[in-house]
């Protein structure tokens, strides 16, 4: 049993290098200065987050090689708790290059590393020594993992009473539905991986997604829209639309993780639902003026908090 809120997990971390150059030119070499570098994948990020909102959080990953060792040395930098589980393979570099003439990020995300079924068992096994009151899992799986994996975790974590957050695509997410999982979290085109029309109206979107959530896909739903704000559905026939300002956009990186990362913050604290959902409507929104891949400025999203706006469906 773990006295820890939350506990993230992420399959496949990476080192996020940032940086920017005047202009990206075509077979040729494009000079970049770095602008930062930080500890990357969704359960990180949003491990991260939910720390600097003020809930205790552990973070697990697999970790190998130079650039996994690197991982490590900046999550003790930030004094951030982690179990890193040892691989052989080397844990991915990802980068977000700006380029300044066209005011356009270029975001480059490489395959993880493969695991051995060894190596695999070593993961599913250290989360279920603990049974947290929240397991996000959040990312990506590299297509040479098991696309049940998460569906594993999640079964056994939510039989022993662990809420699981979703927040993964593909194969990983459609496998994991229906396994007992109280949340999951979609962008628009990942929800329309599932066989929806990505370009469907809200109204109808709402209809596909009370239709998967009455057939026990997941107790709570919820799909990112893609001009800002996102619509959530329940198994309690709850519906609530919250739309977001218009604000210039200087990076997606990260804005799905501060959105979970809020989301799960508030369901700690103790917040409704709709309280908890505002909320990670609110942080994406701020994440997605900034540069780099957290939620640092609490303020901002606090203030932002009463920009948005509840709409009719």
């Amino acid at each position: 049993m773990s006295h820890t809120p939350v506990i993230t997990f992420t399959m496949n971390p990476a080192v996020d290098v940032f940086g920017e150059t005047g202009q990206i030119f075509d077979d040729s070499k494009t000079r970049c200065r770095q602008t930062a570098v930080e500890p990357g994948g969704g359960g990180i990020n949003v491990a991260r987050n939910i720390r600097r909102m003020g809930s205790p959080t552990l973070t697990v990953f697999p970790s190998g090689g130079l650039h996994g060792e690197q991982l490590q040395r900046l999550l003790n930098e930030d004094k951030q708790p982690f179990i890193a589980i040892p691989i052989g393979g080397e844990t991915r570099q990802n980068m977000a290059i700006t380029d300044l003439s066209r005011k356009v990020m270029h975001h480059f995300v490489f395959p993880g590393p493969d695991l051995t079924d060894k190596e695999m068992r070593a993961c599913h096994n250290t989360l279920l020594k603990y049974n947290p009151p929240f397991l996000v899992l959040s990312g990506s799986l590299p297509d040479h993992v098991q696309q049940d994996f998460y569906a594993q975790v999640t079964e056994a974590a939510s039989s022993a009473g662990s809420k699981v957050l979703l927040d993964t695509s593909g194969a990983a997410l459609t496998k994991s539905f229906y396994h007992g999982a109280y949340l999951a979290k979609l962008n628009r085109r990942e929800f329309a991986s599932l066989g929806f029309d990505e370009h469907s109206s809200v109204k109808q979107l709402h209809a596909d997604m009370q239709k998967l959530v009455a057939q026990g896909a997941v107790e709570v739903l919820i799909v990112t829209l893609t001009r800002g704000g996102a619509l959530l559905v329940d198994n309690s026939g709850r519906s609530l639309h919250f739309s977001a300002p218009k604000v210039p956009i200087v990076s997606h990186v990260g804005a799905g993780d501060s959105f979970m990362s809020a989301l799960t913050h508030q369901l700690v604290q103790g917040a409704p639902l709709e309280r908890a959902f505002k909320y990670g409507v609110a942080a994406a929104c701020v994440t997605v003026q900034c540069e780099g891949n957290q939620l640092t400025d609490l303020d901002w999203m606090e203030r932002t908090l009463a920009e948005i706006q509840e709409e009719d469906i």
